[in-house]
């Protein structure tokens, strides 16, 4: 009996040693047929390498307490520990994607409303985004229209938050059709453009921060309304949307209670798309200067509320730092977010908000073009 024991112990201990080293060396990119190269391998041990974490048991204590054999439970949690921390310290080398997410569709990950009142109330279909994609291929021909550039979305070994790099098509089209400002190709207010929609995407989308190249990784931090300064990995941990509504009352948005996947999933429903301008930029490199319009049509609901499909604004002021790269260096942004928030909760109405920024589509560059044909 005591010999047996002691050989089913020795088994679990190796099985789980066994495990822990296929975990490990998949975490470090070490192929799994190299590890059971090994000479000690068996089926048995082979059969432990596929099995999902934590699947196993690494200590018996009924056997465990009747031997006296170096290779006992306690010495074996000691060496799990050890090995976690391991791990743990060498992730900061090789992080791994902590955050992953799923969406409808690549053209829908944040923003899943339906594109009118009287849809589905869902995202779109398949069907609906080939339409789409049509209309927008059709609005830059016939108009000589340029689609934003958000740069670094073919980067290698991208760790992507829904599995792959987002498809800008919707958020584009609505973009080129609804915007108030068409610049100049080449033009610093285009520049300043790019860049915040290439930082808004890397933010969005690609999990490791590390990887974010829009951003100087060192300098970067943030602020909104003179609200906390969060630094890159603070910014990142809580997302945009906390970050840029931090100085909020807690009752209009309550960030620290908000995790980053609470905040985004607060404005899934209520719009199909967010589409972003600039307004005007006031000063070049190195601190940048400019007013900013972010809008959208309120399709969908907002905490229970339900849109009547009106055009909802956001309008700002910002300076960003940037080095001799163009990265994201410094950046504060002002604006009202309770009224936005209002808006969204059915307290306020779009007319009575933005008294000295709404559009009200006058100025629109796209309906002057169509109205001249």
């Amino acid at each position: 009996d005591f010999w047996w024991d002691s050989i089913q112990l020795q088994i679990i201990n190796t099985c789980a040693i066994f495990h822990l080293a296929s975990q490990f060396g998949h975490r470090h990119h070490v192929r799994t047929r190299q590890i059971r190269k090994m000479k000690f391998a068996c089926p048995l041990l082979l059969a432990a390498s596929a099995l999902p974490t934590g699947a196993f048991i690494v200590q018996k204590p009924q056997l465990a307490h009747r031997l006296k054999h170096p290779a006992s439970t306690s010495q074996l949690n000691f060496f799990w520990k050890k090995k976690s921390a391991d791990v743990k310290a060498d992730d900061d080398v090789l992080p791994d994607p902590e955050r992953t997410m799923t969406s409808p569709s690549l053209a829908q990950t944040h923003m899943q409303g339906p594109l009118t009142v009287n849809g589905s109330g869902k995202a779109l279909t398949r069907e609906e985004l080939d339409e789409v994609r049509k209309d927008l291929e059709k609005l830059k021909k016939e108009y000589d229209f340029k689609e934003p550039v958000r740069s670094f979305m073919d980067e290698e070994d991208t760790k992507w938050i829904f599995g792959g790099p987002p498809d800008y098509s919707l958020t584009n089209y609505l973009y080129l059709k609804e915007r108030t400002h068409i610049h100049k190709p080449g033009s610093l207010e285009e520049v300043v453009e790019n860049l915040v929609k290439t930082w808004e995407m890397e933010r969005s989308h690609k999990a490791d921060y590390k990887q974010h190249q829009s951003v100087d990784q060192d300098r970067f931090a943030i602020s909104a309304n003179g609200g906390k300064v969060f630094n890159n990995a603070e910014a990142n941990e809580i997302g945009n949307y906390n970050a840029l509504l931090n100085a909020c009352p807690a009752d209009i948005w309550d960030s620290a209670n908000t995790s980053w996947e609470q905040s985004h999933d607060k404005f899934h429903e209520a719009f199909a798309a967010f589409p972003w301008e600039v307004l005007e930029v006031y000063s070049g490199p190195p601190k940048v200067a400019f007013t900013w319009r972010h809008w959208a049509t309120f399709t969908g609901t907002y905490e229970g509320n339900q849109g009547d499909g009106q055009l909802v604004e956001l309008f700002g002021f910002g300076t960003a730092v940037v080095n001799d790269k163009l990265q994201l260096c410094d950046v504060e942004i002002f604006y009202n977010a309770e009224e936005f928030i209002s808006v969204l909760r059915g307290e306020k109405d779009v007319e009575s908000v933005n008294a000295d920024w709404n559009s009200g589509g006058a100025n629109c560059p796209f309906a002057a073009l169509v109205a001249a044909r």
